[in-house]
């Protein structure tokens, strides 16, 4: 899975690195927010991405990996 979208004011790619799929989240002027492997994402991850960015992106990134595995 190699993809990269936009959420409101978000840019967000997630792939593959290895067995491990990769989180990385920029904001609207270019600044990265979060970069990170997503594979063994706690709650408490889940939460803190949420937090530097959006319900949102944590939702859509969320249904991709479940729908890739």
């Amino acid at each position: 899975m190699n993809t990269m979208f936009q959420v409101g004011d978000f840019f967000v790619r997630l792939r593959d690195k290895g067995d491990r799929p990769k989180l990385t989240v920029w904001n609207k002027a270019g600044t990265k927010l979060v970069s990170e492997f997503i594979n063994t994402a706690t709650p408490s991850s889940w939460e803190q991405i949420e937090r530097l960015t959006s319900t949102e992106v944590v939702e859509q990134v969320r249904a991709l990996v479940q729908e890739s595995n």
